[in-house]
């Protein structure tokens, strides 16, 4: 006798909700994990190009040192020396500029038609000089300032994306952003740049730094050693449009200059003092990053980055380093001071 199947069996069918649910929350937690390694080779890949950029600024200066026996001063003006303010007669020409040569820009460079033995701030350079276009046309207005050039930028640090727009007369807008600065030693950044400022770790030192104003240092300035003395470190770019901080073509503290150290709120690099930077008309950077003091002339300004802990610099032999946030306060000046005659060592 034949006997027909007791029960049908289903084929299944899919997953259940629960399982779907689970394999979701696997996946979120790998990516979770993931995510902050390719965050980290990410940034480690935009802290390597900094590095090489601040090594090609190192090379560019060597070559013209070569060249002309010196480095380029940090400004030139007419204006007794003079750099704390952002007045029209104080922004002459600055280190960027004259090494825009050394830096395969010489196109550039020339746009500016650069005099330092001018007699005048104003004719020193031609601060509003425009880039032709392809055709010849040179009404175009485009302002030479204004470029983009790659080596000068950090990729870690885009700064809103916006070009620097003066407050004070005459200065104009469409200044264009950069993330390396001339160490300009450990002091108060203004007359002739000769920083000796009395300070907390030494009340007599020299804490001249590698450029100053209206003359170019040499070789032989650098008596602590080529490989001790900081030639060029980062600086952050302005969050808003009218923060001056990280503009490549204007020679002012926290602009294309550092000035380390001078009224006591600036004590080492990404420095997070509520006044740190003394730099006119800034404003503050967010997460306590960049903090300053707006109503001051631009006197001072310390080197800082977004790389995390750290600022990158390199030194007047060439070689580049990245420097911890914690450095202490008396090795930093040290590293600003090219002839100060003190013994440390190189964090």
């Amino acid at each position: 006798m034949l006997r027909g199947p007791t029960c049908a069996q289903s084929e299944r069918q899919g997953f259940t909700l629960v399982e779907l649910l689970v394999v979701i929350a696997i996946i979120g937690v790998l990516i979770a994990l993931l995510l902050p390694a390719v965050q980290q080779a990410r940034e480690a890949a935009r802290r390597s190009q900094c590095i090489n950029n601040l090594k090609q600024l190192g090379l560019a200066s060597h070559n013209r040192h070569d060249t002309f026996k010196e480095f380029p001063a940090a400004l030139y003006n007419t204006n007794n020396g003079n750099a704390g303010n952002n007045e029209l007669d104080q922004l002459g020409p600055n280190w960027v500029v004259f090494l825009l040569p050394q830096l395969e820009q010489n196109a550039l460079y020339e746009l500016f038609q650069v005099n330092p033995n001018a007699t005048t701030t104003a004719t020193m350079w031609n601060m509003n000089a425009t880039v032709p276009t392809s055709n010849g046309n040179t009404s175009n207005t485009t302002l030479a300032r204004s470029q983009e050039i790659p080596g000068l930028l950090c990729p870690s640090d885009r700064g809103n994306n916006l070009m620097y727009n003066s407050t004070v007369s005459n200065v104009g807008n469409n200044w264009g952003r950069g993330n390396y600065a001339a160490n300009g030693g450990f002091g108060a950044w203004w007359v002739d740049g000769e920083m000796r400022t009395p300070n907390t770790y030494s009340k007599s030192i020299n804490s001249d730094g590698a450029f100053t104003v209206n003359k170019g240092r040499n070789m032989s300035a650098f008596t602590d050693g080529t490989s001790n003395s900081i030639l060029m470190a980062e600086v952050r770019i302005g969050e808003t449009a009218t923060d001056q901080r990280g503009v490549w073509a204007m020679g002012v503290a926290g602009s294309s200059v550092l000035s380390l150290y001078s009224q006591g709120d600036c004590y080492g690099p990404n420095d997070k003092n509520a006044n740190s930077d003394d730099v006119y008309d800034c404003q503050d950077m967010a997460n306590g990053k960049g903090g300053c003091w707006e109503n001051c002339p631009s006197t001072q300004a310390t080197a800082r980055s977004l790389h995390p802990g750290v600022v990158n610099v390199v030194y007047a032999d060439g070689s580049v380093s990245s420097i911890p946030d914690s450095v202490s306060q008396p090795v930093w000046a040290m590293m600003g001071a090219i002839r100060d005659a003190q013994v440390f060592e190189r964090p």
